[in-house]
């Protein structure tokens, strides 16, 4: 007689398998969408620099209040509410800075982006997050 179909050992084996497999990937995959989103800190603050220059060349100033660029509010958030861009004046110009909040505080490599006015950039804990 023929065996036709599969059969519950090899249907435990494979859902196993695959288990394995997703445990594995699982945390690799969960650590590349931190790191994707560090891309969108980045670019609200090159936006928001630029809104500085445009301001500066208009009014000859620099300000710490998001809200006179044009933004919704004095400190802002991204658009997938993983970033919290502030800006604070400094004897050189400004500093804009994206602190981690909610579920990006899981990127534990890169917690702030700060960017200035000379356009320094810089990041925390590690120093090499505006390379990836």
């Amino acid at each position: 007689m023929k065996a036709q179909g599969i059969g519950l050992i090899e249907l435990l084996v494979a859902l196993a398998v695959l288990g394995i497999l997703a445990s594995v990937m699982l945390p690799a995959y969960q650590q590349d969408v931190l790191r994707s989103y560090r891309l969108e800190a980045q670019q609200e603050l090159l936006k928001v620099a630029g809104l500085q220059e445009l301001l500066l060349a208009d009014q000859q100033r620099y300000t710490p209040d998001l809200t006179e660029l044009g933004l919704a509010a004095k400190v802002i958030t991204t658009s997938s509410g993983r970033y919290r861009i502030s800006a604070e004046l400094t004897e050189q110009g400004y500093q804009l800075e994206a602190l981690a909040v909610s579920v990006q505080q899981q990127d534990l490599d890169c917690q702030r982006f700060s960017l200035t006015s000379l356009g320094q950039k810089q990041s925390a804990p590690r120093s090499n997050c505006w390379m990836h």
